[in-house]
């Protein structure tokens, strides 16, 4: 038997966090200074105190074993116990029932295992993520890096930030298993720091917790404005005197403290260390994909172009014989019909062919500088009426100063097939969306996977649909020519393909983000213009019908002598003096010896050894006042000088006679 007031000086002295128990009662009878410190009331708080207060269900649901009577010899066993500010610890018990004058008490001494148990899961966190690095993406291993966050502080919810070299803008974010509801996920494009409590944690490279919700202010509102957050702590990730990332947890259900700032603070250190290396890795492997991408859609774009070419020449002289034919013949005759038939099939082909050459970006182009929102404000009732009534079709503009200087019928082309799109891939019910900003892209951001490889501002227009996705494996064939996932007529694989020479056409981006069974988004990135009416550079303009007027000399030169003899007919007969050649030489010696001025040179572009525009110099030395017609299967932006006239092969005799006209009498009229 014990005296009890020796033992209660003994505890009072001790070192060690002790406490004297009840047996029967489990109240708290005595407790040292060191119990104070540690729990954080005062000792005369404790005594007041029943031990069960201070005991916590573990992380299980499991409750600790409560000193009781009758417990017999000495006890060692670990639990958590409550602070005074609520927070959890956990801790190691040694206790033991004594007698102490007639009274059956327990005795215990508390120690604080908390820093060993974040040590061993620290240990076994970092032995898991470097596991899980070889065969996991870096999403993956971030948000098992804020789930072990959540776990470690109690937290509900976590997000992980990439932040700029300029400390301005979060590169990515990530987010924890709790956190990833409709909006949440990692960000797909850079935004600037708007949080006042986010750039302060950056600007002073040091961590931040609020416990008053009255006055916190979250990091990245625009991706949690979704969650209700009560408490918020932001700890940086600081290397070489800036801070790469930040790691953000909430909604603990007791305040944050120092020490759990000490321990997010370890935890990301060890992650970066493991994350950054597999970040670097997977931004090679995706630049490296892109360089690869982009090498084969020019081989493509090649192909494309040369095919056109050769095959426009081809349809040009079906065209034309089918139309010299169809002229001279009666509507009754029983080959009328079969020709026409031909003339359609080649007008369809020449369509096709076209497409090809926007793939290519060959395309004929007559740009004007368009106000985006007010552009496809006017083109929205049309595509309204593509999208069936059961799917929901909305424009939201977001870019109502923005400008850009592209041809508007590239414009609709673009938009037209992407709703086009989005509509069949939708089944049954659904939505489509038009959605347009402007966005600025950093240099950094072109390093750090973003769809734009060249800094800059640039207008994004998306078009948004909930329908079945496309496949990851799909993905990398959706651009190419003739890839199609459509059945067969309902489809000719050359719309996406047709969208992308367009928009690099542009000096643009197109980015597919999809999730199968979910939906996709089509961004297009064009660069926004900020020039005025008279920087806009000059349009090739293909001819339009003129007046019925006649006269004057045409130097027709073609190479291909069968297009001679399609061509020349026409012209003749429509009453011009009509002079030919196969050649470009030729056609310098008939124009030095001809009686009179020619007044047009209708010319092929590409021929061996001279080419059109080579061709058309030389002549206007010969005669000053000539006009030239060029006939191309294609044109690029350098090909011709300004003011140019051009008319598109495959093109129809009577479009041909059209074109001569008003030019012609665009010159006439510029002499009276």
């Amino acid at each position: 038997m014990y005296s009890e007031t020796d033992f209660r000086n003994v505890l009072k002295s001790h070192p060690a966090v002790m406490l004297l128990i009840d047996a029967g009662t489990g109240n708290i009878i005595e407790a040292n200074q060191s119990a104070a410190n540690f729990y954080g009331w005062s000792r005369k708080e404790l005594i007041q105190k029943n031990f069960g207060e201070i005991e916590s269900p573990t992380s299980s649901g499991a409750t600790t074993d409560a000193p009781r009577s009758g417990d017999a010899g000495q006890k060692i066993f670990s639990t958590y116990h409550r602070m005074a500010d609520g927070s959890i610890r956990d801790v190691e018990i040694f206790s033991n029932t004594i007698d102490l004058q007639g009274k059956a008490v327990v005795y215990s001494i508390i120690h604080d295992m908390s820093e060993r148990k974040h040590f061993e899961a620290l240990t076994d966190f970092r032995l898991r993520l470097l596991e899980m690095a070889g065969s996991s993406s870096t999403e993956e291993l971030l948000s098992f890096t804020l789930d072990e966050a959540e776990r470690l502080t109690g937290s509900s919810i976590g997000f992980f930030n990439f932040v700029s070299d300029d400390q301005t803008t979060i590169l990515r974010q990530a987010c924890s298993s709790n956190s990833k509801l409709d909006k949440c996920g990692a960000a797909l494009h850079p935004t600037k720091i708007k949080s006042r409590v986010c750039a302060d944690v950056v600007r002073q490279k040091a961590a931040v917790f609020h416990n008053d919700y009255s006055t916190l202010r979250h990091c990245n509102i625009e991706t949690v404005e979704h969650l209700e957050v009560g408490r918020e702590l932001i700890v940086p990730l600081i290397r070489n005197g800036l801070v790469m990332a930040t790691l953000e947890i909430g909604n603990k259900p007791t305040d944050y403290n120092a020490g759990d700032i000490k321990l997010v603070s370890i935890l990301v250190g060890v992650a970066w260390d493991i994350i950054s290396k597999k970040y670097a890795e997977e931004s090679e492997q995706k630049m490296q994909e892109v360089i690869q991408h982009t090498q084969k859609m020019e081989l493509i774009g090649q192909l494309a172009g040369g095919i056109a070419h050769d095959i426009n020449n081809m349809l040009m002289a079906i065209l034309g014989n089918a139309e010299l034919v169809l002229d001279e013949m009666e509507r009754a005759d029983p080959f009328a019909e079969s020709l026409e038939n031909i003339r359609t099939a080649s007008v369809r082909a020449a369509d096709m062919i076209h497409q090809l050459l926007a793939f290519a970006r060959k395309q004929a182009t007559q740009p004007r500088i368009l106000a985006l929102d007010a552009a496809l404000g006017e083109l929205f009732p049309m595509l309204e009426s593509l999208v069936d009534e059961q799917i929901t079709f909305e424009f939201h503009p977001g870019s109502s100063q923005a400008e850009l200087l592209i041809d508007p019928s590239q414009l609709d082309q673009i938009v037209t097939n992407l709703c086009v799109n989005a509509r069949d891939a939708i089944i049954g019910a659904g939505s489509v969306f038009i959605e347009t900003s402007v966005i600025r892209v950093e240099q950094v951001d072109c390093y750090t996977g973003h769809a734009c490889h060249t800094p800059g501002d640039y207008v994004m227009i998306s078009v948004i649909d909930t329908g079945t996705g496309i496949d990851p494996g799909v993905r990398p064939h959706i651009f190419e020519p003739f890839f199609t996932t459509k059945e067969i007529g309902k489809g000719s694989g050359m719309g996406l393909s047709t969208i992308y020479g367009i928009v690099k056409q542009n000096n643009g981006y197109v980015e597919c983000r999809s999730v199968p069974g979910k939906g996709s988004n089509f961004s297009i990135y064009l660069p926004e213009f900020k020039g005025n009416a008279e920087s806009a550079p000059p349009s090739h303009e293909e001819g339009s019908a003129g007046s019925d007027e006649r006269g004057g000399v045409i130097l027709l030169v073609e190479d291909d002598p069968a297009m001679l003899e399609i061509i020349r007919p026409t012209l003749a007969a429509n009453g011009y003096r009509v002079l030919t050649a196969t050649s470009p030489y030729e056609a310098i010696r008939l124009a030095s010896l001809s009686s009179r001025t020619v007044d047009l040179l209708l010319t092929n572009v590409i021929m061996p050894k001279m080419n059109g525009n080579d061709l058309s110099s030389k002549l206007r030395s010969i005669c000053p006042d000539i006009k030239t017609l060029f006939m191309t299967a294609y044109v690029t932006d350098d090909m011709f000088d300004d003011d140019t006239h051009f008319i598109m092969k495959p093109f129809t005799l009577h479009k041909l006679s059209q074109t001569v006209q008003s030019i012609l009498k665009i010159s006439e009229s510029c002499h009276q």
